[in-house]
């Protein structure tokens, strides 16, 4: 809903996404994603195209939406710090179903709102033309996951990094 796009921001397509970046901006790609885990937590040990280990809290915002705590808390996840910056917050991911002609999702079905949150990355799935990963977090896990989303259907939120110079 537009009234609610300002405080979970938006989900798209990925190929919505790919465009959602302003100039001199992209999508990340997964071993960006892992670079970044990396330098934050040298111990997770990251590795492209796989879970990155004790990780999610460094990427979770610690706030609070009409008094409840988004991210709640969980001994497994450990204590939120967000000392990534990214400031993720449980926006949850969609199922869009299909576009109308107006280019809205009239269809589109929301899911895991308080327990998850989920980012494109750049990277399209080898030998599944139809399929794209993206990372995600689940609020009772600790690691930071990477799942594979239908390019038109799935629904999950964009992080964008700056054109290298």
């Amino acid at each position: 809903s537009d009234a609610m796009l300002h405080v979970f921001g938006n989900f798209y397509s990925y190929e919505e996404a790919m465009k959602a970046c302003p100039d001199g901006w992209r999508l990340p790609t997964d071993a960006e994603w892992v670079e970044l885990a990396n330098s934050i937590k040298p111990e997770a040990d990251a590795v492209v195209g796989e879970p990155i280990k004790g990780i999610a809290a460094d990427f979770m915002a610690n706030v609070s939406f009409n008094g409840t705590e988004m991210w709640e808390y969980w001994p497994e996840v450990g204590e939120i710090s967000n000392s990534s910056k990214l400031a993720a917050i449980p926006a949850g991911y969609a199922n869009l179903g299909e576009r109308d002609e107006n280019g809205k999702y009239p269809a589109a079905l929301f899911s895991g709102v308080y327990e998850y949150a989920a980012f494109w990355t750049a990277d399209k799935v080898e030998g599944e033309s139809n399929m794209a990963y993206y990372r995600y977090i689940i609020c009772d896990q600790p690691d930071m996951q990477i799942g594979k989303g239908e390019i038109n259907t799935f629904g999950a939120n964009v992080r964008c990094v700056r054109e290298r110079q």
